[in-house]
């Protein structure tokens, strides 16, 4: 993704039908690097293609701006009390 980009991550999760009436979260750190509680910005459910997605946008004027040449580890936090479930669905290379 071009560092000036602006728009929507969408990194696909799987799970329950239901797991769309759950609170998420989604951080985007330089990889290597762990998420810490104020890293987490919420985020939406959708569904497209039949695949349920986290959505956040990121990039250029947002609060997940980008840096050229550096990769970045998606992390996703699902509150699913008792269990808050923490998954790493990809990457995105900010070029």
């Amino acid at each position: 993704m071009p560092w000036q980009s602006k728009e929507y991550l969408k990194p696909p999760i799987g799970g329950p039908a239901d797991l769309a009436t759950l609170p998420v979260a989604v951080a985007l750190l330089p990889a290597g690097q762990d998420p810490v509680p104020g890293d987490w910005l919420p985020a939406e459910w959708i569904a497209e293609g039949g695949q349920l997605k986290a959505m956040i946008l990121i990039g250029s004027g947002t609060l997940l701006p980008l840096t050229k040449g550096i990769t970045y580890q998606v992390w996703v936090r699902i509150t699913a009390e008792p269990e808050i479930p923490v998954l790493k669905p990809g990457t995105v290379y900010a070029s």
